[in-house]
C-alpha cells in the first residue's frame, strides 16, 4: 500500500487507502441448510489535487488502481472543499473479540433450533464475521482496527388448519458469541402466539406505540437523512437547526458503546469517532464528514461510512432515544402496538412525509394481546417526534437502535 501512496505523491498527488479485510461465516436453514465461508479484501484509492478528486476502487491492489483514480480525478469538478483529511489522534475501543466464526455459528444455530418445538419455524440464521478496517494517506494517516460481531436471526409464523398467520422475522446483533439470545427467542414465540387470531381496527386508537424493531425500520431511515449535513445545507431536509421538537426528548449519535457491532474508534476517514447530541429539546446538530465539514464550515462529526468500493457517505452509527417520561409497561387497551411496517421506502424523504403498512400490529382487549389485520399509518417525520409522550423502562438494541417502546400520539391510522 505505501509503494501505491508513494508513486501518488511523486505524480503531485496526495492520496488515501481505504482497506477492509472481512472473514464470515454463516449457517442458514430452511428446507435445507446451508453454510459459507466468505474471505473477502478491498481497497479503496481516492486520489486529490489541485480541488479536484478522483476515486477507484478493487479488490486488487496494484497500479491499475492508481491509474483508474488518476483517470478519475480528471474528470471530476473543481471544488475548495475537495482536501484530503487530516490524521487523527485516535482512542481506540474494545471491539475485537477472539472466537472461532465456526464453533461460535453452531452454537448459535443449535440454541435457535430448540424453537422448532414451540412455533413453525421457516427460517434460522447465524453469521460470525471479524474485520480489519484501515486507512493510509501520504499525509502521515495510518489508522487500523479489528472488530468482530455475531448475529441470530429467525422467521416464523403461526400454522394452523385453514390459517396462516404472518411472518414474523426477529435478529438481533452481538459483539461476542457468549451473548445470551434467550430474549429474541421469547419475543417471537409471543409475537407468533398474538397473531394466531386477527381483528380489525374497530376504534380511533389513543396513541400509537413503536416497539424498537418499528423504531428501527420506520424512523431511522427518515431520521438519518434528515439529520445529515449534506441534506439540510441543499434545503432536503424537514428539520431546522435550533427548532423546538419535544421537551421530553433526547437522541444521541454514540459510536463509543463497545457492545454494538455498529461502533467503531475512527470513521470512514480516519477522524476519531465522536459522540454527537442532536436532538435534545431542540435540533441541535447535523451530522457530517469532512467535505461538508469544510463546505459548510461547520465542525466534522465524524460520521463519515463507508466499504471499500464507496466513497464517504454521512450516516448515524448507534442512535440512541431517550424520553423523560419512561413507564415499566405500556400495555393498556386504546393503543396500537405497531411492530413491523412496510413501505417505508415510498415516503418522501425531503419533507419526512410517510403512508407505511403496519403488517405486524396488536391491540390490548381483556388484558390479551390480539394481532391487527394490515393497518395504514400516515403522518411526517417531525410530527412523529413532537408526539412521542412516553417510553418503556425496557430498551433494546435493533441494529444501531438503541430505545424502548415509544408512545406516540397523533400518528394517523385506519
Amino acid at each position: 500500500m505505501f509503494e501505491i501512496l508513494d508513486k501518488a505523491k511523486n505524480l503531485g498527488y496526495s492520496a488515501e487507502i481505504f482497506y477492509a479485510k472481512r472473514s464470515e461465516f454463516s449457517i442458514n436453514e430452511e428446507k435445507q441448510i446451508y453454510s459459507r465461508f466468505l474471505n473477502e479484501e478491498g481497497y479503496g484509492l481516492r486520489v486529490f489535487k489541485e480541488g479536484k478528486v478522483g476515486f477507484a476502487y478493487s479488490t486488487r491492489l496494484d497500479d491499475n488502481l492508481l491509474d483508474s483514480a488518476i483517470k478519475s480525478w480528471k474528470i471530476s469538478e473543481k471544488d475548495e472543499a475537495n482536501e484530503i483529511p487530516k490524521p487523527a489522534k485516535i482512542r481506540y475501543l474494545n471491539l475485537y473479540k477472539k472466537f472461532d466464526l465456526h464453533e461460535s455459528v453452531k452454537e448459535k444455530i443449535k440454541e435457535l433450533e430448540e424453537l422448532k418445538e414451540k412455533i413453525n419455524v421457516a427460517t434460522l440464521n447465524s453469521t460470525a464475521w471479524i474485520t480489519e478496517i484501515g486507512i493510509l494517506s501520504t499525509e502521515g494517516m495510518n489508522v487500523n482496527e479489528k472488530r468482530s460481531g455475531i448475529s441470530a436471526s429467525v422467521s416464523a409464523n403461526y400454522k394452523d388448519v385453514g390459517y396462516v398467520g404472518p411472518e414474523i422475522y426477529e435478529a438481533r446483533s452481538f459483539r461476542t458469541p457468549s451473548a445470551d439470545i434467550s430474549e429474541l427467542k421469547d419475543s417471537i414465540i409471543e409475537k407468533v402466539r398474538i397473531t394466531s387470531e386477527r381483528t380489525a381496527l374497530d376504534f380511533k386508537p389513543k396513541s400509537v406505540v413503536l416497539t424498537p424493531k418499528a423504531v428501527y425500520y420506520l424512523v431511522l431511515p427518515l431520521l438519518s437523512y434528515a439529520i445529515s449535513l449534506e441534506n439540510y445545507y441543499r434545503h432536503r431536509s424537514p428539520l431546522k437547526e435550533g427548532e423546538v421538537l419535544n421537551e421530553n426528548l433526547k437522541i444521541i449519535d454514540n459510536p463509543m458503546t463497545e457492545e454494538s457491532v455498529y461502533s467503531r474508534s475512527f470513521d470512514g476517514e480516519g477522524q476519531e469517532s465522536l459522540v454527537n447530541e442532536i436532538i435534545n429539546v431542540e435540533v441541535r446538530k447535523f451530522l457530517s464528514n469532512y467535505y461538508w465539514s469544510l463546505k459548510t464550515k461547520r465542525e466534522n462529526t465524524a460520521s463519515a461510512t463507508r466499504g471499500y468500493s464507496s466513497i464517504p457517505y454521512i450516516y448515524p452509527s448507534n442512535l440512541e432515544f431517550y424520553v423523560n417520561n419512561e413507564e415499566e409497561d405500556l400495555s393498556e387497551e386504546g393503543k396500537v402496538f405497531v411492530d413491523e411496517v412496510q413501505g417505508v421506502h415510498t415516503s418522501n424523504f425531503d419533507t419526512g412525509e410517510f403512508s407505511i403498512v403496519g403488517s405486524v400490529a396488536w391491540v390490548v382487549k381483556d388484558g390479551k394481546k390480539i394481532s391487527l389485520k394490515e393497518i395504514v399509518i400516515t403522518s411526517n417525520l417531525k410530527d412523529l417526534l413532537k408526539g412521542i409522550q412516553k417510553s418503556s423502562k425496557r430498551r433494546l438494541m435493533i441494529g444501531n437502535v438503541n430505545t424502548g417502546d415509544l408512545e406516540i400520539q397523533g400518528l394517523s391510522i385506519v
